[in-house]
């Protein structure tokens, strides 16, 4: 892999970036793991937001969910 890497979010208002290699492959962006883990991403010296200040969101799906 090569590093950094960096990704932000579908709107782009927030960027960020990556220095080291995931611990595993399988990363979850629930709040409940969120929590549990600090971050959605693992140790956070190797996270850091480049620009933006995340905000929760909610939308409603086209199935109502």
């Amino acid at each position: 892999m090569k590093l950094p890497q960096t990704g932000g979010c579908l709107c782009g208002q927030i960027r960020y970036e990556i220095t080291e290699e995931p611990k595993l492959v399988y990363t979850c962006h629930c709040t409940d793991c969120q929590h549990l883990t600090s971050s959605a991403f693992s140790p956070d010296s190797a996270f850091r937001l480049i620009t933006g200040e995340p905000r929760l969101t909610q939308s409603i799906a086209d199935s109502g969910g």
